[in-house]
This record gives structure tokens, sequence and C-alpha cells, in this order.
């Protein structure tokens, strides 16, 4: 059992290291889109609002599928990540402080851009995102791709994204205190792709 456990922690490593690139991991889909910065994302109209929490959405013009759709989607991941974490899917509508003393204001003044898929970004483990989550003053931003790398489902790390919102460290840090409430649904990846 111990050398599966050493085997399982190794082979990411292997595998990332035996690959120049992410086209030679997964040669079927093509390059990450490029280097999405919180300027770009900051500079979007966000004139979409999701029906349940009121997050202000911008939908880039290159993502498929219908809005309503999406912003469905958008909510019905918030609401499990709430329900989940906190044991209430209406928290997304309160005020709520954190385990460092913070106060998330409601979702309604969340940000999201979305992007069609994984894409580039500057995170402090990985230069390949599926999401990002900006905080700050002002920031409340998280940028998503639609899909990802692997066997997931659409927006499917939005909980993650939540989870740096609600207070998980970007290093990840403190990961353990918000799975399994982060873990994407029905998601497979050759690695750890992070945000």
């Amino acid at each position: 059992m111990k050398l599966f456990v050493i085997v399982m922690l190794f082979f990411p490593v292997f595998l990332l290291s035996a690959c120049d690139s992410l086209d030679d991991v997964v040669p079927e889909i093509g390059s990450p889109d490029p280097l999405i910065t919180f300027e770009e994302a900051n500079d979007q109209e966000y004139d979409f609002t999701t029906p349940l929490y009121g997050m202000k959405v911008a939908i880039r013009g290159d993502v498929g599928g219908n809005v309503e759709d999406i912003l469905n989607k958008l909510d019905n991941r918030a609401a499990n990540f709430l329900e989940c974490q906190f044991g209430d899917p209406d928290v997304g509508f309160e005020n709520v402080q954190i385990e460092n003393g913070e106060t998330i204001p409601p979702l309604s003044e969340q940000r999201v851009f979305v992007v069609p898929f994984t894409f580039e970004c500057v995170g402090p483990t990985t230069d390949v995102c599926a999401g990002v989550y900006f905080s700050g003053t002002g920031a409340d931003l998280t940028i998503i791709s639609k899909r990802t790398i692997g066997e997931c489902k659409d927006f499917s790390f939005f909980k993650h994204e939540l989870g740096h919102r609600y207070g998980m460290e970007a290093d990840h840090s403190n990961r353990s205190d918000f799975e399994p409430c982060i873990d994407p649904p029905e998601c497979e990846l050759p690695f750890d792709i992070g945000g």
C-alpha cells in the first residue's frame, strides 16, 4: 500500500517532467488559450446576472452555448459549494465572516468572466488555469473556463475558485479545510490545473 501511495505521489511529477508542453500530455486538445490578465478581465462589460445570486457575468464572444444555461450553471455550482461548505446555500446572499476575520460580501458583488477553455495564467503553482480568483479592494473577480482538459463538465473548477473567495489560500496550504466542497464533479485530469 505504501508503495502505491509513493508511486501515485510521484507519477504526476514524472508525467509533467517527461513532457515539454501541455500538448504532449493531452495532444488532442491543442494548446490552452493565451494569457488572460486581471486587467483584461476587469475591463469587460458585466452585463449579465445570474438568476439566483445575482453574480455579474461577462461572457467572451467565442464561448459556445446558451447564455441562460451558462448563468444557471454558475448559480448551481455556487449553491452546491455553499451547501457543502456552510450547510446552507443562502449564505450566498449574506456577508460572511471567514476564519481570518475578513468579511466576504454576498455573491451579488462577485464578477465572473467566462472564457471558452483552459488558459495561460500567472499563478503560484501553475501557468495553466481553468479558473483564477482575484481578491482585494474592488476586485472580487473570477475568470472561469467553460471547458477544461479531461472528462470535466462545464465550469468544473468554479467551486474551487469560490473556495478561494471564501478563504482558501492561493498556495492551497489550507485546501483540506475546503475539500470535498471544491472538488470538480466527474472530472479526471492527468495533473492538477491550479487557480
